[in-house]
């Protein structure tokens, strides 16, 4: 008798759930000025990577039977619209002044709702909703999500100066988002900690140069290293610096077998000399033996 009614109650905290569920993903009002009667969502998240300065885009598969001179489809931001197809037209009226001449509907091509947004800067990182559906029925909702993303110069990794007292300094610029700056010394994790990274946003292009300083005092035939890792593209970039001890060795490597080689050239100049002159001064007494004979 218990077994019937654990059924039963989990067979309403099923339903429960699932209404609350709806819920959520319910819209709550009608999209921009489409005249609707009932509305229904669905819940499709997805983020997507797009490059700043390049083209994305963002997918919105629709109902592949739906005419296009009988389908509405909205892209917002909230209340801003991005793009719009009203019955066969895109009325530009309907969009926001900032994506002008930067979208593109492929309805009419092969029956998707997706849309490509050009020029992309880090103002159009957000989430995206795509409305679409025959007017006065059921609207569907999908929304995506865009991250932009930016790759970051080759790092500069600078040796400690005169008047720097061993603090060494990586920088790397024009990326997005923030990057993290770690510290390698010999290919393993440094042992000292780097001082607070500072990442700086240019305000005309939004995107960071991010910098870090390393006080460290590395040991003859050691190599520090600097990786400048961007999460969001999966892209870490490296610069490697030998230590000042090594360098100057390899510079006094350099220059002694220089000066020897050097040397080896000038003696065997002079031997070379000597022995042209030797045979010279042997030819002329051979001569003039031979002169004094015939005379």
């Amino acid at each position: 008798m218990k077994k019937p009614r654990a059924r039963n109650l989990l067979s309403a905290f099923c339903l429960l759930a699932s209404l609350f569920t709806i819920g959520l993903c319910r819209i709550t009002g009608p999209v921009a000025d489409i005249p609707i009667r009932k509305n229904r969502t669905t819940c499709v998240n997805s983020d997507i990577i797009g490059i700043i300065g390049e083209e994305v885009m963002l997918p919105c598969p629709c109902d592949s039977e739906m005419e296009p001179d009988q389908l509405y489809l909205y892209w917002q931001i909230k209340e801003t619209v991005v793009d719009a197809f009203i019955k066969g037209s895109t009325p530009r009226s309907h969009q926001n002044i900032m994506y002008q001449n930067r979208t593109k509907l492929f309805v009419r091509e092969n029956r998707t709702c997706s849309i490509l947004l050009s020029q992309l800067s880090v103002k159009d990182e957000n989430k995206y909703q795509c409305h679409y559906g025959r007017q006065n029925k059921q609207m569907l909702q999908v929304d995506v999500s865009l991250l932009v993303a930016a790759n970051y110069t080759s790092p500069v990794l600078q040796a400690p100066g005169e008047q720097t007292g061993g603090r060494y300094t990586c920088t790397a610029t024009g990326g997005f988002p923030a990057a993290t700056i770690h510290w390698l010394l010999d290919e393993q994790p440094a042992p000292w900690n780097p001082e607070t990274q500072q990442a700086v946003v240019n305000k005309s292009t939004g995107r960071y140069n991010v910098t870090s300083t390393l006080a460290a005092n590395i040991s003859q035939y050691s190599t520090l290293t600097c990786v400048v890792e961007n999460k969001r593209l999966q892209v870490n970039l490296s610069q490697t610096l030998n230590s000042p001890h090594i360098q100057g060795d390899l510079q006094n490597h350099t220059v002694i077998p220089a000066a020897v080689l050097s040397c080896c050239v000038v003696i065997a100049v002079v031997c070379l000399g000597i022995t042209m002159m030797r045979r010279y001064l042997g030819t002329s007494r051979k001569t003039v033996r031979h002169n004094d004979a015939v005379i």
